[in-house]
């Protein structure tokens, strides 16, 4: 059956499992809201999304997809080319893909327009160097599926992917507008959202994706440079690390080099010259192995310039 918005296929299924709107919004949200979902007048969040896939016991999140994203063929074809330029790094592509589907009626609402906002937030900060725009872009596409968003309540809510990516780049903004408190509260604040409602999900009808993964690898690693900057070196030393752990027990190796020259560096300002050479080493043998030979250069030369005591080991 084919259902106009998600709110009418909410109404069914509490139909079907004999719930009223008082018993479905009991614990979770007011019968107001749960009415307003149903008529279509106003989407839910994802964290209401999780409480009522609880409630039913069935993952709803897959569910609102259909509804929230635009499963055009020209969307799907869209999407796919973006996140093909974003995994790249291919900037220039992304921005030509950017101008080409910001003008498609698919790519003005939901998730589709989402990507393009994000899309946006990293060519105007990594080709332009205009972070006020990309901080911009970036709260108009966590504003998408958090209207009421601002830094004080980041963990109070579940985001899609795409959301979390934006809320990395907010902040990787902030740091950049040299305003470190604001850009450590956004990592601190999604580092929860991850562990809490991700990592460490206590519903077992959710799988950690690779991308979620990724990213916790990343913010780890983010907060790890952060604390380094600020000379608290034992902090940054016990995020990395914790990075360090989680990719070695879930296999996952993309983001292991990056933070092991995380290591690497606390360890050389500690002037524990002969372990920070180890993780040196480590990070390089990763690299030549998965033949990231421009990886490897920059490496090796950024260590001999700025960490030249480990070669005396």
């Amino acid at each position: 059956m084919n259902y106009e918005h998600f709110g009418a296929f909410l109404h069914d299924l509490r139909i079907q499992h004999n719930f009223s709107r008082e018993q479905l919004a009991e614990n979770i949200c007011t019968t107001k809201q749960i009415y307003r979902i149903e008529k279509g007048v106003s989407e839910p969040s994802l964290y209401l999304i999780t409480q009522l896939s609880i409630k039913f016991n069935m993952d709803l999140h897959e569910y609102y997809k259909m509804h929230f994203t635009n499963k055009t063929l020209i969307g799907l074809e869209g999407v796919k080319y973006i996140n093909s330029a974003i995994e790249s790094g291919d900037l220039l592509s992304l921005k030509t893909l950017m101008e080409k589907y910001e003008k498609v009626d698919d790519f003005k609402k939901g998730r589709n327009l989402q990507y393009i906002y994000y899309g946006k937030a990293l060519c105007s900060a990594l080709l332009d160097s205009n972070y006020n725009a990309s901080l911009d872009y970036c709260i108009k596409g966590i504003k998408l599926e958090f209207p009421k968003f601002n830094l004080d309540n980041i963990s109070k809510n579940m985001y899609s992917n795409v959301g979390i990516a934006l809320l990395n780049c907010i902040s990787q903004n902030y740091f950049a507008l040299d305003e470190p408190s604001n850009g450590a509260k956004v990592l601190f604040e999604l580092l929860t959202v991850l562990e809490t409602h991700i990592i460490n999900s206590p519903y077992p009808m959710f799988q950690v994706s690779d991308f979620s993964k990724k990213i916790y690898q990343a913010v780890l690693c983010n907060i790890s440079s952060h604390l380094l900057n600020n000379g608290e070196n034992i902090k940054a030393l016990s995020y990395v690390e914790k990075g360090i752990q989680y990719s070695i027990k879930e296999y996952n190796i993309r983001f292991l080099p990056d933070l092991f020259i995380m290591k690497c560096k606390i360890l050389y300002n500690e002037q524990n010259y002969i372990e920070s050479k180890d993780y040196y080493e480590r990070a390089s043998y990763l690299y030549r192995i998965t033949n990231k030979d421009k990886k490897l250069i920059e490496l090796e030369e950024s260590v001999r310039i700025d960490f030249p005591e480990i070669f005396n080991y």
